[in-house]
Order: C-alpha cells, then structure tokens, then sequence
C-alpha cells in the first residue's frame, strides 16, 4: 500500500503552526554554453552514432545548456580523479553565487541554518562547511547536507528548511549545486545517450524565513515513494565516473503517481487542481512535462516557467527548480494565488510543497 508522508501543515491538532516563506532566490551558471544543435554533433561523433543524438536533442526542447567546461572538452572530462576535482573546484563557488543572489533579494536576516543538496561529485567536508565562510555566517549555523535525493533534492531541502524554521525559528538557507555534465559516457544504450544530451550544470539557492509577510508561503508538503521503481533513475558508479540511469519509462511511472500524489495532498488543504494558479515543476525533460500536463489537463502556460528554465539551461538535477521557482517569482504577469512545486527523484520519489504566493 501506497502511503503520502505527510510535512508540516498549516495547521495541526487545531493549533495554527508557524508560517515560513520563501523570502528570496538565486541562481547561477558556470559561463560556458553549449547548444544542441553542437551537442548533438559532439555526442554523436564521440558515441558512434550521430543520428539518434541529433534525434534525442531536436526532441529536447532544450535551445542550450550551461556547462563548466567548454564544449570541445564535455566529451572526455577525463578519470574520476579528474571529473571530481572540477567539481570541487567549481560546484562550491556556483554554491556561493547562488546563495548570495537569494541573501541579496530578501536583505535583512542571516540564515541560523543551511540545507544543502548535491549528488554529482563528492567532498569531504562537503562544501556547505566552506559556504560557511564564504557567506560570513556563524560558526554555529546548523547544517544539512543531502547527497542522495537526486533531482529532487531541491525540493527536499526546501521542505527541510521550512521544518526547521517552524520547530527553531530563524531562517534558513536552500542551497543545491550541480554539475551534470561530468557525468558523461560515450556509451550509446539510451539512458546514457538522454543524459549526455539533457543535463547541465547550474546552482540555485532560496531563503526561508518565518512569519507573515510577502513572499511564497510554504502550507504543506508530501513525499511519495514510486513502489518497485528504483530501476527508473539514480546514478550508478562506474570505473569512469557517475553514470545516469534515466530509463524510457520514466515519463509513464512518472505522471499518473504525480497526479494521485498531488490531488491527495490539495485535498487535505480543501483545493482541487482547478484551484492551482500555477504549476512549478522540476525540468526533468519534456516528456515528463508533456505527461503531467495531460494528466491534470492543464495548458502549457501554467507551466511556462518549467519549459523556459528547461529551454535555457536543460535539466540541472537538484538546482533547477530554484531556477523555476526564480522565474515565477520574477515574472511580473505570473498568477499570484496558489502554487504546486514538484520534483522527481530516484526511488522513483515525487516531493511536493503546497505554497501561496502574496
């Protein structure tokens, strides 16, 4: 039996719980781009099979992605050994950017908190212990690393710094840096060929603070775990690197448990879909867009900001619905009202966060 584990709700045992909100946000990328017409082009010489890559990325819908390495290097990153020490060298200071941009946007108050997220490289100390220093926080601000919630980590982590913030007060500070692109494999079985030509490097980071105030109110948040589905995504450590496991099915498990998923937990708030303004989504691709679209019927407006972050930067696993989130928090035309953040991660897991914007 399928079960939704149920995150701070507005309210509880008739006691109102603390509001929290997502007071700021940020994002960056490394400065390379890559588009896919050259991605294309660049992953079928080095695989061996030129006509499926250009087919897999005229299917994409992404124009280009940021990368931190130029695109004449993105098919040989080299040995793990090497592969790992660009990320440590790289994955921190896109952190840092991020974190600063989302400190900058709502000024005022140091996070007592960081909860961070990233699965494409591996540092011990993490680099949320150098954030640290480079954002002048405390010594004693409490961290939260996450390492293996994938492209959902993003929202993870914000559903973590809201429970923080409601049981000890202060804000917290979202942050998730990714660099997807080291990842790459001149394999040509179609996980790796789909990975290799939808994944980008980004960072983003979002401040949660409590009380009333504008913003984006976090109210609820789920989790829900894809029974008997772990063969559908996650990351496999091979002799070369981390290699994707992306399996076609995913798009197909992915919607209809997003759609029962996010009707039970509306329901418990007393909404239904047709009472959300907007749909925030990871960038996971765009049949995964595609899919819970027609599964809730709702027109691609509603999630514009889904497809233009996925046209711009493709998918950058756990960072990237910062950048959705960024999007609609800027867009002076956006619904205000009622909004779902979803993302989707290995297990197969779908995390979700009811939120209202005001």
């Amino acid at each position: 039996m399928c079960m939704l584990t149920v995150a701070a709700r507005g309210t509880q045992h008739g006691e109102r719980m603390e509001r929290v909100r997502i007071t700021g946000v940020g994002v960056a990328h490394p400065p390379f781009r890559v588009n896919q017409k050259e991605a294309a082009i660049r992953v079928g010489e080095a695989t061996g099979d030129t006509r499926r890559a250009r087919a897999i990325a005229r299917g994409s819908m992404i124009g280009q992605r940021a990368t931190v390495l130029p695109a004449e290097e993105l098919v040989s990153p080299g040995s793990i050994e090497v592969r790992n020490a660009i990320y440590r060298e790289h994955a921190p200071a896109l952190a840092a950017e991020a974190a600063r941009s989302a400190l900058c946007s709502a000024p005022g108050r140091a996070p007592a908190s960081l909860v961070t997220s990233s699965c494409t490289g591996y540092a011990l100390p993490g680099w949320s212990a150098s954030l640290v220093g480079s954002l002048g926080l405390c010594a004693d601000t409490s961290r939260v690393p996450l390492t293996e919630a994938g492209c959902a980590g993003g929202a993870v982590a914000l559903t973590q710094a809201a429970h923080i913030v409601r049981s000890q007060g202060g804000a917290a500070l979202s942050v998730a840096a990714e660099l997807c692109t080291l990842s790459f494999h001149p394999d040509t079985d179609d996980d790796t060929l789909t990975a290799n030509l939808i994944f980008g490097d980004g960072a983003g980071a979002a401040l949660v603070e409590p009380g009333d105030g504008p913003g984006l109110e976090i109210i609820d948040s789920a989790s829900f775990l894809v029974p008997r589905s772990e063969h559908a995504l996650g990351f496999d450590l091979t002799d070369r690197g981390f290699r994707a496991v992306i399996n076609r099915s995913l798009a197909d498990i992915v919607a209809p448990h997003t759609k029962h998923a996010i009707e039970r937990l509306l329901h418990r708030n007393g909404l239904d879909p047709c009472g959300v303004d907007a749909w925030l989504l990871h960038p996971g691709g765009a049949r995964i867009l595609h899919k819970v679209e027609a599964a809730f019927g709702i027109p691609k407006a509603a999630m514009q900001w889904s497809w233009d972050s996925l046209q711009e930067f493709g998918n950058t696993s756990s960072a990237a619905i910062f950048d959705v989130l960024r999007r609609y928090i800027d867009d002076p035309v956006a619904p205000r009202g009622w909004g779902v953040i979803a993302a989707f991660g290995p297990g197969v897991s779908i995390e979700l966060l009811l939120v209202r914007s005001r």
